[in-house]
């Protein structure tokens, strides 16, 4: 039997526990308060830190550094790491092999609405081959499973030659302050896998977000003299339709073929104090996603930048403001508050290739694609040069949602990928 059936077939034999160590995740609640300004990660943190030790795995727990942060500009601010430390595990590597870091963040979105659940957020229920809870796609099934494909390694007797790093973060979901606060402190190696849902997809480049809030001032006045006032929810909405019109031009012009085009979402809107009377202030916050590079008819790349979409968007604000005699006069605020740089990877790095032999292995395909959101390899890649690749399970029309779910055939298939490719990488010398 060759190593690659050897590595499955001990997965497959641990299937029942990989099941339960999943469920003990989803069990937590490790949900972020008021978008990462504060959050819950401490208990599930220890949790795997004992873990990792009974393992064998050398550990450090830490909390991330404002300080040290600051000076980035895809920091996010204002955010405490009182009892929300990251984990860093660390497996030493028999000899001779390169290093990995493995990396994913145990923090999730809020429950929201319970009454909206169909199961228990908090339960791990399986129904259909299905379980569902919590952050299980976003992206407790991804850590478990990146853990656990190094752990398998080692009970198939398979012990990485190079050294492999487990980096459990904290507060991806609010801006990745957490793998920033790996950065900082000097953590690398030789490559990383960050394990977000992916489908299964090998994607070796992550679309850029940048976040905005459009203040408008409109002039309150009793709704029935309304024609005395200037209604700034009315004005607010010329903005979305004007904006939403930009996305079409680039939904129709703008392209790369790991992703899809970029896009402008209005997120949230806020305005009015009552039915009855004529808003005088409207705050609106829309999601802007860019490409790390777009390609045009003859093929050329042109590399792209979140100051270059900004200065888009805002001067598409500004000329359509400039049309309206009260936009033109009170023109609204505009605040960039949050930004995930881009990543891109070349397509034809070595650990793309392992990554798609792994996949192709057990699924009788690899496919390379793009990761459409920002997520926290940017930081790997970007900031502490690490060549970067997004591969896990779960799909992201999931994540963020009522009865977040994910496959258990796609758990077990994403374990067994990561520990051929892990065995793969390590193997070779650095």
């Amino acid at each position: 039997m060759d190593t690659s059936a050897q590595i499955s077939d001990l997965i497959d034999a641990r299937r029942e526990y990989a099941i339960d160590f999943l469920r003990q995740m989803v069990q937590f609640d490790s949900s972020t308060i008021q978008h990462g300004l504060d959050g819950q990660e401490y208990a599930i943190q220890q949790w795997l830190d004992m873990t990792l030790r009974e393992w064998g795995f050398q550990t450090h727990l830490f909390e991330p550094d404002n300080d040290k942060m600051k000076a980035f500009p895809d920091f996010s601010p204002g955010h405490s790491y009182a009892k929300r430390p990251n984990l860093i595990g660390t497996l030493r590597g028999t000899g001779g092999g390169r290093s990995l870091i493995l990396n994913g963040h145990v923090d999730t979105m809020p429950a929201g609405d319970r009454s909206q659940w169909g199961h228990d957020p908090w339960g791990g229920e399986i129904e259909d081959g299905i379980m569902y809870g919590l952050g299980v796609c976003d992206m407790k099934a991804g850590v478990a499973a990146m853990i656990l494909a190094t752990r398998f390694l080692c009970e198939a007797g398979y012990p990485p030659a190079g050294d492999v790093m487990v980096q459990s973060v904290v507060d991806e979901e609010g801006g990745g302050n957490g793998t920033l606060g790996c950065v900082v402190e000097g953590y690398k190696a030789d490559a990383a896998i960050v394990t977000e849902p992916t489908r299964l997809h090998i994607q070796p480049a992550s679309r850029g977000v940048l976040l905005l809030e459009v203040d408008v001032q409109g002039r309150a006045t009793h709704a029935c003299l309304k024609w005395g006032g200037v209604n700034a929810i009315e004005k607010g909405v010329k903005i979305i339709e004007g904006l939403l019109e930009l996305e079409r031009l680039w939904l129709a012009q703008r392209r790369h073929p790991l992703f899809p085009p970029p896009t402008i979402t209005i997120g949230q809107i806020a305005g009015g104090l009552a039915g009855s009377q004529v808003p005088g202030r409207c705050v609106l916050k829309f999601d802007v996603k860019y490409l790390p590079e777009e390609l045009a008819q003859d093929g050329r790349a042109r590399k792209v930048t979140g100051d270059m979409v900004k200065a888009e968007v805002e001067d598409w604000i500004y000329t359509l403001c400039a049309g309206d005699p009260w936009l033109r006069d009170h023109c609204p605020t505009l605040t960039w508050y949050q930004h995930c740089i881009p990543h891109y990877l070349e397509p034809d790095h070595a650990l793309v290739g392992l990554l798609a032999s792994s996949a192709g292995r057990v699924l009788g395909r690899g496919v390379v694609s793009g990761f459409p959101a920002g997520c926290d390899a940017r930081h790997l890649q970007n900031r502490a040069g690490v060549p970067t690749v997004i591969f896990g399970p779960g799909d992201l029309q999931y994540a963020h949602s009522i009865d977040e779910h994910v496959s258990i055939e796609e758990y077990i298939a994403a374990i067994k990928v990561l520990a051929l490719a892990i065995h793969a990488w390590t193997s070779a010398a650095s």
